[in-house]
């Protein structure tokens, strides 16, 4: 027998590497010859195959018997070969068979009348009509006669062959006989389950060989796609159930091939005509309350979400067959979804799994679709395919109005009652995992649904407020099942930062006992050590709650009792002091060293938005006293040094998270001197800590280090010239994505998603390398960013502490001048740097207008501002290229340049009392030509109505017209100035 060459399915994988298949030609071997010991074989059998054959004896006695014995073979390879069945089968040297009755061209050996040879070649499997397709040993081939009890003249050709070409010609042949029989079942279950372990080259080769012997204008596809729709015809479940499972594993391999077969099937609705899908579910399944063809359909489904996000990369299939079948697969599970926990089950696992699996295919739908590309339109998203599945499953589940909705009651039904189901399951393990999935899946679902109309900017749904209705559901569940504590933050976060017009109060949906329960067990879960994520997002719970509309739920947290509620119980409890969750958090935080650092940095963000609600000061108790230290400690740990942006990620990784802490650190005393007593001795501490540090840190503070702009500005052009339908920046992780979103190679850029949208393009793997810099870029310059918001906060409050301190004074002095100086050295490199310019021009405006004032109040003990030495600064940033201030002017850029046009006059203003000084005069005849001069041929007579009282008191004064007004002040200001005119 010939191993054949055909490959039918090559074209499919361009890329694929040289079959290992070999052509072995079946020798002719003369009477009473062996055959010889070098004779190859389709696939060299490995170690492990022979390993198996040798040690499991049945295993070895069924290897011997086929295809005498075919089914149980068949299931042994299944269950007991995994991918080892691919050589075991391609590398059969025996064939067992009933001699045909009729059959004498064969002799015997004298010395052994048990070893036989053919005289002729003997037909094994006939051919077809066209004469192809016959399986023969050839003559000469010997065999050995085994006893049987029966009659039947047996015999086991010592011949070697490929048994997989050999079950396709099975198959070929089964589909005109019995397209139902269980052979064809077993022969697809066993090709889908090793095609499943096998690389995709190998699956490949396994197609092919298989293909071996059918009919040039057939193939294993078209055929098990015709059995398919017998079976389903037949309602015959098992073989559906297993060409279902054939076309799940497919679409790895060739999913091009599994969109064609689709595209021309009926299995689900198509043009008004009802799908098979359907009528087997209405037919068979609900009858009998066995659902495995659903369950199989439901897995095909998945494999096709995944596969179809490389839509707009591919020819082989066009994204309107696509979409037209991923909506129609959508709309059957939605159908499904609503309906299946009505239906009777003989095994309730089956029930758990329809609704798990289905609201995962919808969350992942969801995912890829919003995930990235925030800004692109309907269907020429990335994703795109999907859109038009994805707003399927939103106008369903996002409805505004009150009208019943059937597919919102299992996904609020798993999370009402998932405690009495949880109770009534501890019997069986099995079935209580199953549970945990699906109450998991209902409550990541319900996340996602909920970050996404927020996403979309859509009205508060009605999903959203029954969320708020089943409050005192999730504090119970998060009481009493600590193992979904993750999921329930997660929805709870996503819950209370969903945007409102006026957002629901948690604390009133909750009532008194579960939220006193609520807050208790959040307090024993912050002191636990168990689950260091599930804290995380408690903390980062706190810290939405404090600085959202929350406020009753605030006062719970902050004090561990309600306002108004436990006011008679004061005097019983006296001397008790309430536990409460920011009480934790500061224990916790006391901790930071031993902590993981992103943990810590949330911790400190929560304990400053609470430091910020009502009067409440966490370093004026005495314990933390200590903990003020270690803060501080954590400050100077995380602003010591500076990274290039060309280290390794674990050092760009590491330094982000610490610089993260350190900027949470920073924000936590500023808040505290925003709220604290003057004179306390923690505010002491703090203004003499950051005093003696803050100007020799001021250079590395106020800047931002390692921005490696040639390597962004590269690689955007060439991904977006390789790319031009998917350009990088549509490929940025949307606000539904923030769970996910961690400092690292993955932070801005979505590269899990372009590995499989690009990832079939060989050039990716290049740009993923430079995808993934730019993440580490992106990530330590937004790690910096915090950093120095935080400083800004905390200069300013240190403002406060300025007058009568003069060392303070000198330095909040020096670092506007640094403020100015950096902005001017620096420009704005890039657009993503244009806030932090804005920012620190603010900020040294800021500076200089408290500490003119302080000046100004004739205070001895108060040290002038050298305001000459500001409006030198001032005049040659907003004159310098990086400021642009004219094209900022025009196209009405106000955040650029105002705050220094106001350093600019407040400088003027300050400067007119003062003697004529020559360096002033020139200065600020430079201002006069160089800004107000350029200002009005910019600004135009169209600005000038900011002077017409009519014109005010009916619109208002536009941002030119402000402009005008801050321009024209300016002039007389600096006219005032002594020797200027």
């Amino acid at each position: 027998m010939e191993t054949p060459t055909r490959r039918p399915f090559a074209e499919g994988v361009s890329n694929m590497q040289p079959s290992r298949l070999r052509v072995v030609s079946s020798p002719t071997v003369s009477p009473g010859a062996d055959l010889p010991a070098s004779s190859e074989t389709t696939l060299q059998l490995n170690s492990e195959a022979q390993a198996l054959i040798a040690k499991e004896q049945q295993f070895y006695l069924l290897l011997n018997k086929f295809p005498n014995v075919f089914i149980p073979f068949i299931r042994a390879l299944r269950f007991q070969a995994g991918a080892l069945a691919f050589q075991i089968l391609g590398n059969m040297d025996t064939y067992m068979q009933a001699l045909p009755r009729e059959f004498r061209d064969f002799d015997v050996l004298p010395d052994d009348p048990q070893d036989i040879y053919l005289l002729s070649d003997l037909c094994l499997f006939a051919p077809r009509e066209d004469g192809e397709g016959g399986i023969f040993v050839p003559k000469g081939h010997h065999g050995r006669i085994i006893p049987t009890e029966s009659n039947t003249f047996t015999v086991q050709w010592r011949f070697k062959y490929n048994g997989w070409a050999y079950v396709g010609r099975v198959l070929e042949h089964a589909e005109k006989v019995s397209p139902t029989d269980s052979i064809v079942e077993e022969i697809t279950l066993l090709i889908s389950d090793t095609m499943r372990q096998l690389s995709d080259d190998e699956a490949l080769e396994l197609l092919e060989v298989v293909c071996a012997h059918l009919s040039p204008e057939n193939n294993i596809i078209d055929i098990l796609g015709r059995i398919l729709t017998i079976a389903m015809q037949r309602k015959h479940i098992g073989v559906s159930v297993a060409a279902l499972e054939f076309f799940t594993t497919l679409s790895r391999v060739l999913p091009s091939k599994v969109w064609e077969f689709l595209e021309n099937s009926t299995l689900v609705e198509r043009n008004g005509n009802g799908g098979m899908a359907a009528y087997m579910l209405s037919s068979v399944e609900i009858i009998s309350g066995d659902y495995k063809f659903t369950l199989a359909l439901i897995d095909l489904v998945c494999a096709l979400t995944n596969n179809v996000l490389g839509g707009k990369f591919t020819v082989a299939v066009k994204s309107s067959t696509k979409s037209s079948i991923m909506l129609h697969f959508i709309r059957h599970l939605m159908n499904i979804y609503e309906s299946f926990s009505y239906w009777k089950y003989e095994d309730l696992r089956e029930r758990l799994m329809i609704a798990t699996r289905i609201a995962d295919i919808f969350e992942t739908v969801l995912r890829i679709v919003y995930g990235i590309d925030e800004f692109t339109n309907g269907a020429d998203k990335i994703n795109g395919d999907l859109f038009s599945a994805s707003q399927h499953i939103i106008d369903r589940f996002l409805i505004v109005d009150n009208k019943a909705s059937r597919c919102l009651q299992p996904l609020l039904r798993a999370i009402q009652s998932a405690s009495r189901t949880l109770e009534l399951l501890q019997a069986d393990n099995n079935i209580l995992y199953l549970a945990y999935e699906w109450i998991e899946g209902a409550l990541t679902y319900a996340q996602i649904l909920t970050c996404t109309r927020s996403l979309l900017k859509r009205s508060p749904s009605q999903l959203e407020r029954k969320l708020f209705l089943l409050a005192p559901d999730l504090s119970a569940l998060f009481t009493n099942e600590s193992v979904l504590r993750l999921k329930l933050m997660q929805l709870l976060n996503a819950m209370i930062a969903s945007e409102w017009d006026d957002k629901p109060s948690l604390l009133a949906y909750l009532g008194t006992n579960p939220a006193a329960s609520f807050a208790t067990s959040l307090v024993k879960a912050i002191g636990s050590d168990i689950d260091e994520m599930m804290q995380n997002e408690i903390a980062k719970f706190a810290s939405l709650v404090f600085s959202t509309k929350q406020q009753g739920l605030s006062i719970l947290l902050l004090t561990g009792r309600e306002l108004g509620l436990d006011q008679k119980e004061d005097d019983k409890e006296k001397g008790k002091e309430k536990q409460s969750l920011v009480k934790a958090l500061e224990k916790k935080a006391q901790q930071a060293e031993d902590l993981r650092v992103e943990y810590a940095a949330n911790i400190f963000e929560s304990l400053a938005f609470a430091q910020n609600t009502l009067s409440t000061v966490i370093f004026e108790h005495q314990e933390n006293q200590e903990f003020l230290e270690n803060i501080l400690k954590l400050v100077d740990q995380g602003t010591a040094g500076r990274v290039t942006g060309m280290e390794s990620s674990e050092t760009i990784v590491r330094f982000c998270y610490e610089a993260l802490r350190a900027a949470r650190g920073v924000q936590l005393c500023a808040v505290h001197l925003h709220k604290a007593k003057r004179g306390s001795k923690e505010s002491k501490m703090i203004v003499a800590h950051f005093t003696k540090s803050l100007q020799n840190l001021a250079d590395t503070a106020f800047r931002i280090y390692g921005y490696r702009a040639s390597l962004h500005g590269n690689l955007h052009r060439n991904f977006d010239k390789k790319w031009p339908a998917a350009k990088l920046i549509r490929f940025q992780r949307t606000a539904i994505m923030v769970t996910e979103r961690k400092y690292g190679t993955g932070y801005k850029y979505d590269t899990e998603m372009m590995d499989l949208v690009l990832g079939a393009d060989p050039i990716w793997a290049g740009y993923k390398k430079e995808v993934a810099q730019a993440n580490l870029n992106l990530s330590l310059i937004d790690a910096q960013s915090h950093l120095f918001r935080a400083w800004w906060l905390l200069t300013v409050a240190l403002l406060e502490y300025a007058e009568g301190d003069a060392q303070l004074t000198s330095v909040l002095e020096e670092i506007a001048c640094k403020c100015l100086k950096v902005n001017i050295d620096e420009g704005v490199t890039a657009p993503l740097i244009q806030p932090i310019v804005n920012e620190r021009a603010e900020l040294a405006f800021i500076i200089i207008q408290k500490l003119s004032s302080i000046s100004g109040g004739c205070r001895k003990s108060s040290k002038s501002v050298d305001l000459k030495n500001i409006l030198k600064l001032a005049q040659e940033l907003i004159c310098s290229s990086g400021m642009d201030f004219v094209e900022s002017l025009t196209e009405g850029r106000q955040e650029n340049y105002r705050p220094t046009l106001r350093l600019l006059l407040l400088c003027a203003r300050g400067l007119r009392d003062q003697s004529a000084d020559p360096e002033v005069i020139k200065i600020v005849h430079e201002v006069i030509e160089q800004v107000v001069t350029r200002s009005y041929m910019v600004l135009g007579p169209d600005a000038l109505d900011a002077f017409k009282p009519t014109e005010v008191e009916q619109r208002g004064i536009s941002k030119a017209g402000e402009d005008m007004l801050l321009i024209t002040s300016l002039l007389r200001d600096c006219l005032n100035i002594s020797g200027v005119v």
